[in-house]
């Protein structure tokens, strides 16, 4: 099953330089995982109530091809390739206009059950077996993120607050997009685009507490990790630039 919708642009979508660029497309990501669970009857509006779990997003990965202004629509498609996993489940993406590839991106999930605390299989909601796509997608799988502090530089620290948090009670994951990203100044973004980001989700942070934001920059790569006040990760990030542009042409 492909779910597929064309959307136009908005500039709430934009970056500081006025085109949609990776917190856009992450967005966009996130809505299409979403709305294609949403239309199986097996989305995060209607799991809690009906089973007491929720879908947690704990990997993503984009790849940026190009930034997009706001003068016509771009079509995203999302679907699950074929899958072994009893309790991971994979999305695909891809992001166009008019034939010509924006961003492509995976993200994974799996269930969470809320009262008990702890990760369930796909088999605890009656998920379908019948959804997957054997699809050609060039994108390489998850890397194994580093998540030691030695080397790093120490960057600022974030108290999560009302407007971060999700259904679920916690920080919502592409809040940690953010979080990154304001790892760096805005003469960095004026001399480089991100052209790919990978983002683990490790633990979850809930009202109050205080998230602490390192970084270690090298070979054009940045390695960035989110820490609780106790030093355990709770999210890592890997994140490949290059120099501009990679503006519409």
């Amino acid at each position: 099953m492909i779910f597929e919708k064309n959307y136009l642009p908005q500039f709430r979508d934009a970056d500081a330089d006025g085109y949609v660029g990776l917190r856009g497309y992450m967005n966009y990501f996130q809505d299409m995982a979403t709305h294609y669970m949403h239309n199986i009857q097996k989305g995060n509006d209607t799991l809690p109530e009906e089973y007491g779990i929720v879908w947690m997003y704990t990997k993503y990965k984009m790849h940026i091809s190009h930034k997009v202004d706001f003068t016509k629509e771009l079509n995203m498609k999302t679907w699950i390739p074929e899958e072994k996993s009893p309790a991971v489940i994979h999305q695909n993406l891809l992001i166009s206009r008019g034939g010509e590839e924006c961003a492509r991106g995976c993200v994974e999930s799996c269930l969470y059950h809320i009262s008990k605390e702890k990760l369930v299989r796909l088999k605890e909601i009656d998920f379908p077996t019948d959804l997957a796509e054997n699809i050609e997608y060039g994108i390489q799988g998850f890397q194994k993120l580093p998540v030691d502090l030695e080397e790093m530089e120490y960057v600022y620290t974030h108290q999560v607050r009302y407007t971060d948090l999700d259904k679920t009670g916690h920080m919502t994951n592409l809040k940690y997009v953010d979080l990154f990203l304001n790892a760096f100044d805005s003469k960095f973004f004026e001399e480089f685009q991100i052209e790919e980001f990978e983002l683990h989700f490790l633990d979850q942070c809930f009202e109050g507490e205080s998230i602490h934001v390192y970084k270690k920059i090298s070979d054009g790569r940045s390695s960035l990790v989110a820490v609780h006040d106790s030093k355990i990760p709770c999210a890592v990030a890997d994140v490949l630039v290059q120099s501009k542009p990679l503006l519409p042409s």
